[in-house]
């Protein structure tokens, strides 16, 4: 009987925990400080990325293959990735270039991997 209301009270806790929003860390978004004051802002998804480029250009970049580090892409619009550092190319363009993402909790550089 015991284990009768038990599961009747887990359950709906289970179904419940599953259908929350992704975790904090998955929802974190990331602002890179790059060369020239450029900065960008990066939330990283399952299989994608949504880019911030300024006020009004915002991107959903789909997750492709890479040799290293990790690659999103719209066909035009590319963000590189390794370790803390990126860098995006506008039509094979370097447009931001030495990129490396800020700690939220007091703007200062990450160490980067690469």
């Amino acid at each position: 009987m015991k284990t009768i209301k038990l599961a009747a009270f887990l359950l709906p806790m289970l179904v419940a925990i599953a259908s929350l929003p992704a975790t904090a860390e998955q929802q974190q978004v990331y602002r890179y400080q790059c060369n020239n004051g450029k900065s960008f802002e990066a939330q990283y998804l399952p299989e994608t990325a949504q880019v911030k480029l300024g006020e009004n250009e915002n991107l959903t970049l789909k997750q492709i293959p890479a040799a290293s580090g990790t690659r999103y892409t719209d066909d035009k619009t590319t963000l590189f990735t390794k370790g803390n550092e990126a860098f995006i190319e506008v039509e094979n363009q370097r447009v931001f270039a030495g990129c490396v993402a800020q700690d939220p909790t007091n703007q200062r550089r990450i160490r980067a991997l690469w």
